[in-house]
């Protein structure tokens, strides 16, 4: 189960529709120069569609072949000088490391001050790894609804405002410098080569179970054709723009069926539990920045308590070193799954499977 995997069936209707009203949210936020136009617009407009209750959807392929393309791409940001540069990470990866206890223990503080059961709060305080928080979550018989709606809501919050934020801050480009014109396809014998180690990187990735398989894997076999100067070839934005709308019309698909009381019961407290998150995790942001001679804007995404493949393609489009966000994200998503049964176990007494799943329902 994945965060941006699609909710309930699918038809033919419902998903021409969400494809071309992110499109045109899409299109909007780009004509208004906004960052991240492409994504966020979708964003946006779909996830209110899916409010209001028009039955918004995907299908399941269409969400794989996009995590591949977009993984392929976010690998030709790496360069033999981005490589050079990895010496850095152990620093930022360490300060990541001790971030996580820090940011779950001030979240659970504010959740339980807000009057939220001690495993609710537990669960909503994961800053990434939803598909494992859910699972946990579920299978200890904690409500699940708090819990997803709090995650999602966080998410949503930083697609929304995170890439104009680090824009007014300076702290970002409008868009990735490497990314090549709407029509120019380069070499043909480079792009088969991305196409064929991506798909394979991707599918590999995701046969053996790495979080976020199928970007990470794609991204990687595009980073050694990349990192080792053998390919230099870009996609065009022709292909990636379509990508951005799908993504951000996939998050959106994850609000169909919110209820608007337990909406209103719980978007105030969502609120609060992620400025507690961002501003814990913007502290360490700018400790690492300062300890390894990092960018802020590429620390501040690195930490950033948000999903691990959104957090990616952000830091692609933004031209923040998708390769570094890459990394750390993906290390805070193995410690949140491999730690939070331990960590449940020692707070609320229970572990996955002795729970039950009473008390609430999940959909997915």
């Amino acid at each position: 189960m994945s965060f941006l995997s699609p909710r309930g069936t699918t038809s033919p209707v419902a998903t021409v529709v969400t494809i071309v009203s992110g499109a045109l949210g899409g299109a909007l936020f780009a004509l208004a120069g906004l960052p991240a136009a492409w994504l966020s617009g979708s964003l946006i407009v779909v996830t209110t569609l899916a409010l209001v209750g028009y039955p918004v959807s995907l299908p399941e392929p269409l969400r794989r072949a996009v995590f591949i393309v977009l993984g392929i791409s976010m690998g030709t940001a790496v360069t033999p000088e981005t490589i050079a540069g990895m010496w850095n990470w152990p620093i930022t990866l360490a300060l990541l490391v001790l971030s996580l206890p820090v940011t779950m223990a001030g979240v659970v503080l504010y959740l339980r001050w807000a009057g939220w059961e001690r495993d609710a709060s537990l669960y909503a305080s994961a800053p990434g790894a939803l598909s494992a928080v859910l699972a946990l979550a579920y299978a200890t018989g904690a409500d699940v609804r708090k819990v997803a709606f709090a995650q999602s809501s966080r998410v949503f919050f930083l697609i929304a405002a995170l890439p104009g934020t680090l824009a007014l801050l300076g702290m970002s480009a409008p868009g990735p410098v490497a990314a090549a014109p709407w029509f120019a396809f380069d070499s043909g014998w480079d792009l088969l080569l991305m196409a064929v180690f991506g798909i394979a990187g991707g599918l590999i990735a995701d046969r053996f179970g790495v979080p976020g398989g199928l970007i990470i894997g794609a991204m990687l076999a595009s980073a050694v054709l990349h990192g080792s100067g053998y390919v230099t070839a870009r996609l065009p934005q022709l292909v990636l723009v379509p990508c951005f709308v799908a993504l951000g019309a996939f998050i959106g698909v994850r609000f169909v069926g919110t209820d608007f009381k337990l909406l209103r019961r719980l978007f105030v407290h969502s609120l609060g539990a992620f400025v507690v998150a961002v501003a814990i995790c913007a502290a360490f942001a700018l400790v690492a920045a300062l300890a390894a001679g990092e960018e802020l804007g590429k620390t501040t995404l690195a930490f950033a308590p948000g999903a691990l493949e959104a957090m990616i393609i952000l830091a692609f489009l933004l031209d923040l070193d998708p390769a570094f966000v890459g990394a750390h994200h993906l290390l805070r998503f193995l410690l949140i799954a491999l730690c939070l049964p331990f960590v449940a176990r020692a707070w609320i007494g229970r572990i996955p499977g002795n729970g039950g799943g009473g008390g609430s329902q999940l959909s997915d």
